[in-house]
């Protein structure tokens, strides 16, 4: 059992904490059991695992520790005592299990063929956010989710418990300048639709059954006017209530899902 904090091991896991670290080890954690469950289906590469007693005190944990042990026999798994499983997690009250995963290779746009739906996630900052809209782009099934410059980091523990999984299944593509997305998504025949409370039309009047990137701007300064550059289609959410804007995470569900009801309706 590990019992101490400056434990080499220990302190690798706290530094996937930060991007550098990440980066730097090429690993992201993976924290809680539903969360290590998905990480296995995924078939992503679990490199370590971390348990503490608290693990084993449900039926479901005892299960997921026995898989662990008896399917991935190349895993590094260690026992930890809960101070330090306290340290090496982010939540408040840990499940008692940690696993690293290897950050899967950056996507390069060049393999996006048949591509039909997906989301430009362009500067948004909160992770709760964008790890919902990964959740949901998981539900609907997007073929990618491309990330702009200076957006929250898709592998930081706070977007990976949001996304409920939907992190091991997107597609990632990290770091793309608005005039490289535009010129793959001429070149392709996919449009770029803005959500804009400025526009002139409704979401719902929108062709979304073509291929169709869907941008979600910065939470409060909204898209990036670099996009006025470039060919888009400016779309508007209705809002007879009054408010005068909506989270950026239910404007890519109501976007989404308005593009999968078109589809299965035709």
């Amino acid at each position: 059992m590990i019992t101490s904090i400056s434990n080499e091991l220990i302190k690798l896991v706290k530094s996937l904490h930060h991007k550098k670290g990440r980066l730097q080890e090429n690993l992201f954690l993976a924290e809680g059991i539903h969360l290590v469950q998905e990480g296995i289906k995924s078939g992503l590469k679990i490199k370590h695992f971390f348990w503490s007693e608290k693990l084993i005190r449900t039926t479901e944990g005892k299960e997921l520790l026995k898989a662990l042990n008896d399917d991935f026999q190349d895993l590094q798994g260690f026992q930890v005592s809960e101070p330090v499983m306290a340290k090496i997690c982010e939540t408040e009250n840990p499940q008692g299990i940690v696993a690293t995963l290897v950050l899967p290779a950056p996507g390069n746009l060049k393999d996006l063929i048949d591509f039909k739906l997906g989301l430009i996630i362009d500067g948004l900052q909160d992770p709760g956010n964008v790890g919902a809209i990964i959740r949901t782009a998981w539900a609907v099934g997007c073929d990618g989710l491309l990330f702009t410059p200076y957006t929250a980091d898709p592998f930081q523990g706070k977007v990976v418990r949001a996304s409920m999984g939907g992190i091991f299944y997107q597609p990632i593509y990290r770091d793309l300048k608005p005039e490289v997305i535009a010129e793959w998504s001429e070149r392709m025949g996919v449009q770029i639709v803005v959500g804009d409370p400025k526009a002139s039309r409704y979401c719902f009047e929108t062709n979304l059954t073509r291929p169709s990137l869907i941008l979600i701007g910065n939470e409060g300064q909204g898209y990036n006017p670099e996009w006025d550059h470039h060919p888009t289609s400016k779309a508007l959410i209705p809002q007879p209530g009054g408010a005068d804007s909506l989270n950026a995470s239910i404007s890519a569900g109501i976007f989404l899902y308005e593009a999968l009801r078109q589809r299965l309706t035709n």
